[in-house]
């Protein structure tokens, strides 16, 4: 696992998912113990993590 991500890429650039990995998991019958060690997981969550918010956070309601 990096302990870094670049974030070079936008959120509409990634997608999104639309439906967990979980569900058709070989493991699954372990779930959610099987969290940490799942390298499906971890690809995902680096992938997002690289992603930039297109969405401005500084806005006032």
């Amino acid at each position: 696992m990096q302990d870094s991500v670049k974030r070079d890429r936008f959120d509409f650039e990634i997608g999104y998912l639309t439906k967990s990995p979980c569900l058709r998991c070989e493991e699954r019958r372990r779930f959610p113990k099987c969290f940490a060690k799942c390298n499906t997981l971890d690809k995902l969550q680096t992938m997002l993590a690289r992603g930039i918010s297109s969405q401005s956070s500084s806005y006032e309601s």
